[in-house]
């Protein structure tokens, strides 16, 4: 049970460490999204002032001394204020468990990888690999702007405010739904891929016992 508790543990800062690692290359290679998605000419604002807006909304959201959220280009208004605070709260719930699940990764890597016993939860590894594939195909076949509504009715019930209205929180022009879908494809990416990573040294343990 204590094992399988440390695996728990240990996936949970995975999955975490997945999420932070989106949220800060996301704010690295946002200026490319502005050129990307064409954001100057749907604000009317140079490059230099986006970046410097969404800089200030990101900073807010992972800083946990900062509590006032105030873009210098982009009012907002109470609804949408209560929203990136509903979101500052996730970010903040994220980062504290990447803290405190730490040393139960690094227990795991010194006593299940390190020592080749990672075979054991290869099975583990392998329905945490087809979980996200299956919210993949979901969000394949039903489209991911019905999949992006549909995860906000989830991680928000109850909450509508994260229906912004372009005229009074006009940020959600720079932050359009294909950017959280490039957002959304790299976390996918990034969990995937460690993973998928272990699933592999954990198959090669067991082909190497073979031998």
């Amino acid at each position: 049970m204590r094992i399988k508790g440390l695996f728990g543990l240990s996936m949970l800062w995975i999955l975490s460490a997945a999420i932070l690692a989106t949220i800060y290359l996301a704010w690295i290679f946002y200026p490319l999204e502005i050129s990307w998605l064409g954001l100057e000419k749907v604000v009317h604002l140079p490059a230099t002032t986006i970046s410097r807006n969404f800089e200030v909304l990101m900073d807010y959201l992972t800083n946990p001394v900062d509590w006032t959220l105030k873009m210098p280009n982009f009012p907002s208004s109470q609804n949408g204020l209560h929203h990136f605070q509903m979101v500052k709260y996730l970010f903040h719930v994220t980062q504290a468990i990447f803290i405190v699940t730490l040393p139960a990764f690094v227990h795991f890597c010194r006593t299940i990888i390190a020592k080749k016993y990672l075979h054991l939860f290869r099975h583990g590894l392998l329905f945490l690999i087809c979980l996200p594939l299956l919210f993949g195909g979901m969000a394949f076949l039903v489209g991911f702007d019905q999949f992006f509504i549909l995860f906000h009715k989830i991680l928000f019930a109850g909450d509508s405010t994260w229906l912004f209205d372009p005229a009074v929180d006009p940020v959600i022009w720079i932050l359009p739904e294909n950017f959280f879908m490039h957002t959304f494809i790299l976390f996918f990416l990034l969990f995937e891929g460690t993973l998928a990573g272990l699933y592999i040294v954990s198959w090669l343990e067991i082909s190497r016992q073979k031998k």
